[in-house]
């Protein structure tokens, strides 16, 4: 049956969809020939290993690939979402639009403005890849790099803000709120597009994070779910926290004001922070007080419980082949910290055939614990001996020796820390 202008229903429909869903530059191809037609060429035009983003991109592009022959269902948005993209740049525009669009925001117009803004951004691209490498390393629950650009939304929320910051920096005030705004609702994370925020950035789970106007966060951080960056007061100005590099804040922490977070310290769950705190330090409860030193570098730990002394070897960061050109710091440093970070290669290997190993290879950090133990421990240096106040232990017996207790500073709560 013919339309008003000579076209069949189908076609119709064809162009409804193309116009309604699909950018520009995907709606020649799919013109041209069919969706099979499509899959097999960007299959033969997967690009090889030649730098650490291609590297990355490639890696993607495999997984994706898999999973596509793995769930048919799913080979559709699979197709739409990376297999038919370039660039890494346009897969995480196409991917952030769809998220984001309602029936006001159209995806297509979305896109074309994050892809451009990406494109013109270079930081933004790299701080991207930087954050999906430290969320692959670090959650446990992440199994491949295309789970987390595809699903994780408090990587999708970190990607938002930083395009809704390019744009509050051109003076584009109204669509950086407005992101805000969306992105609030659709992520349940919400960070105001002035904050600035380094890279190798997770926020893991992301939901109730709010982070405010003046905040500052630094490279290599971790946040959990629930964690505030607030101020104090409704004075206007610097009102926010400054968290510098290689920081964990637990799940639920609360950090008020214009205060700093040193480097490598560590905030623990549930705790309210209303003073600086040095870096190499652990604070608790509410308010937070300092309970212990922390050795090595928390935010790639993602220790939230020193039960038992973590084990020689078993953390490290991502440096060399894909975030150690990437980890450079806000001001153009070099992002590497041999004394405080432990040394880790992340192999993203891609070949024709697929990619031989996504997986960290750890090295020993000689720095860590004295008696084997690695990354972020507690220095328990000025505790006194449990054995040595123990009768029993002095007659010689074969007893079970109590935990060490971190020895409060004056006016403190006593806090026991089984090492």
């Amino acid at each position: 049956m013919a339309g008003e202008d000579g076209k069949n229903d189908a076609e119709l429909d064809s162009s409804v969809w193309r116009e309604a869903a699909v950018p520009q530059y995907m709606q020649e191809s799919v013109e041209a020939t069919t969706f099979c037609d499509l899959w097999e060429d960007a299959k033969r035009k997967q690009p090889l290993a030649k730098n650490t983003s291609t590297s990355l991109w490639s890696a993607l592009r495999q997984e994706a690939e898999r999973d596509a022959q793995k769930e048919p269902l799913l080979s559709s948005f699979l197709f739409a979402s990376i297999l038919s993209h370039e660039s890494f740049e346009r897969s995480l525009a196409f991917i952030l639009a769809n998220r984001l669009a309602n029936t006001t925001l159209l995806a297509t117009e979305l896109f074309e403005l994050f892809y451009e803004t990406i494109k013109s951004q270079e930081g933004i691209r790299e701080a991207a890849q930087a954050d999906l490498c430290a969320l692959r390393e670090r959650d446990p629950a992440c199994r491949k790099f295309s789970q987390a650009l595809l699903y994780f939304k408090g990587y999708h929320a970190i990607q938002t803000q930083r395009i809704a910051h390019a744009l509050w920096k051109q003076k584009r005030t109204v669509m950086a709120a407005a992101l805000q705004s969306r992105s609030s609702e659709v992520f349940a994370v919400d960070i105001h597009p002035a904050a600035k925020i380094g890279k190798g950035v997770l926020i893991d789970h992301g939901t109730g994070v709010v982070i405010g106007e003046t905040a500052e966060i630094g490279n290599n951080v971790s946040i959990l779910q629930n964690v505030t960056l607030g101020g104090t007061g409704k004075q206007h100005g610097d009102r926010h926290p400054k968290i510098r590099d290689n920081v964990l804040i637990g799940a639920s922490a609360t950090i008020l004001g214009a205060i700093t977070v040193g480097k490598g310290a560590q905030v623990a769950a549930g705790s309210l922070v209303l003073k600086p705190v040095d870096p190499k330090t652990m604070v608790a409860g509410s308010p937070a007080k300092p309970v212990g030193r922390v050795q090595g570098n928390p935010a790639l730990t993602m220790e939230q419980w020193y039960g038992s002394r973590v084990a020689s070897g078993s953390v490290g960061s991502v440096s060399g082949s894909v975030m150690g050109s990437l980890m450079g710091s806000r001001d153009g440093g070099s992002g590497q910290d041999q004394e405080d970070e432990d040394c880790v290669d992340l192999f993203v290997t891609a070949a024709v055939e697929g990619v031989e190993a996504i997986e960290p290879r750890v090295v020993r950090d000689e720095g860590g614990g004295g008696d084997g133990g690695g990354g972020a421990t507690v220095d328990t240096s000025a505790v006194g001996s449990p054995a040595s106040e123990s009768p029993s232990a002095a007659e010689g017996s074969q007893t079970v020796r109590p935990p060490p207790r971190v020895q409060p500073s004056p006016g403190y709560d006593s806090i026991d820390w089984i090492i």
